[in-house]
């Protein structure tokens, strides 16, 4: 199962973007981890992604949708999204690590710093694919995160434009 994971757009869908991420194949599911998380679904029809998962974030004020959301169907994986701003990302991961094992999580898809991440800590995966736009530490990313029956695989993208 391959998952495009996307953060921190901010508005901003370029066509240059979506050429860049269609270079790394098709994707089953899309999740927009927050701040205009309403993107999610500009990015999926230009993608042809039919499953599409997208929480606010601290920027998103027309919020339709759940705050976070615990998938339990990614290959029998636990899957937590969230922006990451109800768990103080910004400061440190320890309070998004202790719900994460609270709700265990084996992986955590989340935004709001704008800075990547691809770690394994402990057993469960913590991806930030940083911002497309707005990134802190260098050029705009996206994530893809596979799963398959043995193992969860992250991958940071940096995007050319």
């Amino acid at each position: 199962m391959r998952v495009l994971v996307i953060s921190d757009s901010h508005g901003a869908v370029f066509d240059s973007h979506m050429d860049e991420m269609k270079k790394y194949g098709d994707f089953d599911i899309l999740v927009h981890c927050g701040d205009k998380y309403k993107d999610a679904q500009k990015f999926a029809d230009k993608l042809n992604i039919s499953t599409v998962y997208q929480v606010p974030g601290n920027c998103d004020y027309d919020i339709s949708g759940k705050e976070e959301i615990l998938l339990r169907e990614i290959c029998g994986r636990n899957v937590l999204i969230t922006h990451g701003h109800l768990h103080n990302v910004k400061l440190n991961i320890e309070a998004l690590k202790a719900y994460a094992e609270d709700n265990g999580a084996d992986a955590v898809l989340y935004g709001h710093t704008h800075g990547a991440q691809n770690d394994f800590i402990g057993n469960v995966l913590y991806f930030n694919p940083g911002s497309t736009v707005f990134p802190r530490d260098g050029k705009p990313s996206f994530g893809v995160v596979e799963f398959t029956d043995s193992e969860i695989r992250g991958r940071i993208i940096l995007l050319q434009n």
